[in-house]
């Protein structure tokens, strides 16, 4: 008799805050609970509305880290280093809010990353400015394979009315700092500095370190919360109480399609 062999798959999604995991757990199944210190990852089967192949299971680690650089990539780490049922990462992706820094970025619009700088790395005169001494690259650039999976699935998406809260797409570079940027002399000098910057955060590039370092697939994808002014703090905290109702649609609709992914 034929048997059919079974695939299994295991993703982890990174947030700093648990608005921007918003209900994603309750669409997971025997879920466990694993603490590292103040981290806790939690892990479980995928319970879908769509039903996937009963060839492909589908499993999910999910954790926040907390604001900043160090916090993301402490995170990251564990994460990468989880194990459910013996199955390592397979894919980690980190999602949540940003700052625009590009005019034709507005609020709900999505970025994904398909380079990021970490804009307050400066090791001169020993290395060029923003450049990483443990990649030897200034840029931290994505597998264009997933980055491009990754534009193409939340196309669809809006485009099918699955994300009708949400604006447009884009793809660019985003900086990561240990700073919220909020003033309008910081967003000019960043725009000076760094060619054809798009989005400003706080964690992504240290999460994108780390994953090439471990060499495991990676994306970064951001909500633009803000516009990285005067007016940001407020933005943002009117932004992420919305955001919460509507963040785990964003990461739902991409292990819906995980079977597609290049990874």
């Amino acid at each position: 008799m034929y048997k059919q062999n079974i695939i299994s798959k295991h993703i982890g999604i990174l947030c700093a805050m648990p608005e921007e995991i918003g209900s994603t757990l309750d669409k997971l199944k025997n879920i466990e609970t694993k603490a590292y210190g103040d981290l806790n990852i939690y892990s479980g089967e995928w319970s879908s509305s769509k039903t996937f192949s009963k060839s492909l299971n589908i499993y999910i680690s999910i954790a926040w880290s907390g604001w900043g650089k160090v916090s993301a990539a402490r995170a990251a780490t564990r994460l990468i280093g989880h194990r459910v049922n013996e199955l390592q990462i397979d894919a980690i992706f980190f999602t949540g809010v940003a700052g625009a820094i590009h005019s034709k970025l507005k609020q709900w619009d999505i970025v994904i990353a398909n380079e990021l700088i970490q804009h307050d790395m400066d090791a001169r005169p020993l290395f060029k400015r923003y450049e990483i001494p443990a990649l030897s690259t200034v840029r931290i650039k994505s597998e264009k394979l997933i980055s491009n999976w990754a534009l193409f699935t939340l196309k669809k998406s809006k485009r099918d009315g699955s994300l009708e809260m949400f604006g447009n797409l884009h793809e660019g570079l985003i900086a990561t700092g240990d700073k919220f940027v909020h003033e309008k002399k910081e967003v000019e000098k960043l725009s000076k500095n760094i060619e054809d910057l798009i989005a400003v955060e706080m964690e992504g590039a240290s999460v994108a370190q780390v994953a090439k370092q471990e060499k495991i697939p990676f994306q970064i994808i951001r909500v633009i919360s803000d516009e990285a002014n005067e007016s940001s703090a407020q933005d943002f905290n009117e932004f992420l109480i919305k955001y919460n109702n509507h963040s785990a649609k964003l990461i739902s609709t991409l292990i819906e399609n995980i079977k597609d992914a290049p990874i």
